[in-house]
């Protein structure tokens, strides 16, 4: 995943409404809280409370999304923004995206990302899924989860780059200039070449939540896949509209950013009361092999709601360059229609 986007239109766009509404601390950020407790799950909850039954259509209790560690296309493409360009041999530059393996520090960090799983959400989960691309399996695999059955799952692909698969930044910016350009215009929407939008993507993740619904109810669940994947899966969960999509990505700020081997934990449960609500209402994002890039706790989040107004003020914050030539005879029509009672004629 790209981390340098910079959205040139952002300036043009209104303060969007946050789905955030707060953030809560439980008893796992309290540094004096005993390792027993902290490998309490939020799970547990749900056994004290003993719900009545669910629809079968019910969502999971719980959905953890990780991603894969570093891998090799990442290592290249950071190099290459650096103007070192030593990573693209022949023999690299055959492969696939699909079939990249993990670097050493990749492999280091999904040890570092099981191992906290296990101390922090729970060593069990009910079904356990990951991309098919390589460097995601190999993640999975090295998260140790002790009697893990992982079903692998294309759906869960990374967003596919088309043209632009698996060659460096300045051969991206040399060959494909104009579409680079485009990107920055409106990175949300925007497809490479042969390739998919982030929109598209959000599309399959709507595939997604079919099978989680259908077969997953009511379980704890664990995804490994892609930085561009979990975006998606932000924007659907979080219901992020496009702007507050491009507010993230393009905030600068670390805890904003989905790093390799980062953790995204959506959960029903409310993490202290252990009230269960029938949708995905708590999020803790979590990179943990550099901490500080984490949240501070749980955050609480709802879909927005917009009135008249708000919509309106959205829209005139965005300036229109294009307007129709006047037409006496067509506006006169319309004046007429806007009349009180006229609808009713």
């Amino acid at each position: 995943m790209d981390t340098d986007v910079k959205i040139s239109t952002l300036d043009a766009l209104p303060e969007e409404k946050k789905t955030e509404k707060k953030i809560i601390h439980d008893e796992e950020d309290d540094h004096r809280v005993t390792k027993e407790k902290r490998k309490r799950s939020l799970y547990d909850h749900v056994k004290v409370l003993d719900p009545p039954p669910a629809p079968h259509d019910a969502w999971p209790y719980e959905l953890v999304l990780v991603r894969h560690g570093q891998s090799e296309g990442n290592e290249a493409q950071s190099r290459s923004k650096k103007g070192d360009l030593s990573a693209y041999t022949p023999e690299f530059k055959k492969k696939h995206s699909s079939v990249y393996r993990l670097t050493d520090k990749g492999i280091a960090q999904a040890k570092v990302a099981g191992s906290w799983i296990k101390e922090n959400i729970g060593e069990k989960f009910d079904r356990y899924y990951t991309s098919e691309y390589v460097r995601a399996m190999e993640t999975a695999a090295l998260l140790e989860l002790p009697g893990a059955k992982w079903y692998t799952e294309i759906v869960l692909r990374e967003r596919d780059k088309g043209q632009l698969d698996n060659i460096s930044y300045s051969e991206k910016n040399e060959r494909f200039g104009d579409e680079m350009a485009r990107r920055k215009r409106d990175a949300f929407f925007w497809a490479p070449p042969g390739g998919e939008s982030i929109a598209n993507v959000c599309v399959r993740v709507d595939h997604t939540f079919n099978t989680l619904r259908r077969e997953c109810s009511n379980q704890r669940v664990i995804m490994v896949c892609h930085g561009e994947v979990m975006w998606a899966f932000r924007v659907r969960l979080e219901r992020l509209s496009q702007i507050r999509y491009h507010q993230l990505v393009s905030s600068g700020n670390p805890k904003d950013t989905i790093h390799n081997s980062q953790v995204l934990h959506y959960t029903r449960i409310h993490p202290v009361t252990g009230e269960i609500f029938p949708y995905f209402k708590f999020l803790k994002s979590v990179c943990p092999w550099r901490p500080e890039y984490s949240s501070e706790g749980w955050m609480e989040f709802d879909r927005p709601t917009y009135s008249n107004e708000e919509l309106m003020q959205s829209v005139q914050s965005v300036p229109r360059y294009v307007n129709n030539f006047p037409n006496k005879e067509e506006d006169e029509k319309i004046e007429e229609a806007l009349k009180p009672g006229a609808a009713d004629s």
